[in-house]
């Protein structure tokens, strides 16, 4: 349980150092503008909101009682994104989304914890790509008669073949053990099948961008439209 504390607290607790660091610099160098103050303060504010509901999603992580609620998938992104735009912007990372507007019931700080989980993911992968290549997370979220369909890709090159039907193993990580527990996608299915009642999958992609060939992860969700309200 302590590692999946660390593993969810590690993020937004980057994102609060980041905003820090950077509003501390620019009030030293006498270039601090009002718009990147408050700019900080809200994602500050955001990350320390999301610090603090993780820890009552954990002390309730086993709990079959939750309650559904109904959220609009465009406010949910960006919650999500608040937290997590101050580590891509310095990683520079650009995020293209590609979403419809709708309301559905589910289990907001879940789905929140599963999409970040996979970001930052896929934002870790692309921190290893050479400087001067382009470095992009695309998000396509879409409705159907039956599902939500949400799929998150880069252009991170990829799993490797031998192990990508591995990477929901609890502890598995192709990461250097300071940089992950390997727990994060592991919760990220174990939330999607349990308390979302969906499924989630991951494959390489290969797909065309601004004219050019890429390759990368994509993680696909798919969630009922409605999770029956207890």
């Amino acid at each position: 349980m302590l590692e999946n504390i660390a593993h969810q607290w590690r993020q937004p607790l980057s994102t609060i150092s980041i905003c820090t660091s950077g509003i501390e610099l620019k009030k030293n160098m006498n270039i601090l503008e009002d718009k990147d103050f408050y700019d900080a303060i809200n994602h500050i504010k955001s990350s320390v909101s999301y610090l603090s509901n993780t820890i009552e999603d954990f002390r309730s992580f086993l709990d079959k009682d939750k309650v559904p609620s109904e959220i609009n998938i465009n406010h949910l992104i960006q919650k999500v994104l608040d937290i997590l735009n101050p580590s891509l912007n310095s990683s520079n990372i650009e995020v293209i989304k590609n979403i419809d507007d709708f309301e559905f019931v589910t289990i907001e700080n879940d789905l929140i914890q599963i999409l970040m989980n996979i970001i930052t993911n896929a934002k870790d992968a692309l921190i290893d790509l050479k400087d001067e290549e382009a470095r992009y997370i695309f998000i396509n979220i879409s409705k159907n008669q039956k599902n939500i369909v949400i799929e998150i890709f880069d252009n991170a090159m990829g799993i490797k073949d031998n192990i990508i039907s591995r990477v929901f193993e609890p502890y598995f990580t192709t990461k250097h053990k300071s940089q992950g527990t390997g727990i994060g996608l592991y919760m990220s299915k174990i939330l999607v099948d349990n308390n979302l009642k969906g499924n989630i999958a991951v494959e390489n992609h290969t797909f065309i961008y601004n004219n050019k060939e890429f390759k990368g992860a994509k993680f696909i969700i798919l969630l009922p439209i409605n999770l029956d309200k207890k």
